[in-house]
Order: C-alpha cells, then sequence, then structure tokens
C-alpha cells in the first residue's frame, strides 16, 4: 500500500494519522486489508496536495457509521484547512444535512 499511496504524491503523517491509516497497514497489499482500510487510503489519495474540489459520490456508503463519521471528519477538517470544496453526492439526507452549506434535492 505504501508504494500505491506514493503513486500519487507522498502524503504526510499527519493526513495519514487523521485519517486513521496505521503505518502496519503502508507494508500490506490491498487484499490484505478491510473494505473501510482501503477506503481510507483510497481517500488519502484524493487529498493530494494539488487538490481544490473533491467530488465524493457516495463515498462511505458501503462502511459502518462510525468508520463513516471518522472518515467525513477527517475530509472536513482536511478541507477548512485547505480552503477545499465538496460536492458531496449522496442518498443520506443526514449526512447531506450535516455536511452541506446547500443542498439540491433532485427528487423534489
Amino acid at each position: 500500500m505504501h508504494r500505491i499511496l506514493h503513486e500519487g504524491y507522498q502524503p504526510d503523517e499527519e493526513l495519514l494519522a487523521l485519517l486513521g491509516i496505521e503505518q502496519e497497514w503502508l507494508t500490506r497489499w490491498p487484499h490484505e486489508l478491510s473494505g473501510g482500510e482501503l477506503q481510507r487510503f483510497c481517500v488519502a489519495r484524493a487529498l493530494g496536495p494539488n487538490t481544490r474540489f473533491l467530488i465524493a459520490d457516495e463515498m462511505t456508503t458501503m462502511l459502518d457509521a462510525i468508520t463513516q463519521a471518522q472518515i467525513w471528519h477527517a475530509v472536513t477538517e482536511i478541507a477548512k484547512k485547505r480552503k477545499m470544496g465538496i460536492i458531496v453526492v449522496t442518498h443520506e439526507k443526514k449526512l447531506m444535512q450535516r455536511l452541506c452549506h446547500r443542498i439540491i434535492d433532485f427528487n423534489e
């Protein structure tokens, strides 16, 4: 996983810690990680230093509630720090209400 992360860029220790990526995971192959662990790596790769907008299309849908909350907390903290925009695409109204400043509901 260490090599896979480095293909995009070298993430700093703060980002890895904020996303809950443990150092021992870096030596594993993707098939040796859980879905939540892999999702954290995907988010880390998406949050490269040049990312100005993140399109999060059902980014945490298949994860348990605790992992979802951890990832969204990390992403929103990074977005605030970097003044980065996020477009959230989700079917979960509570998530939208918690994260978004403006909501467009195409079902209404």
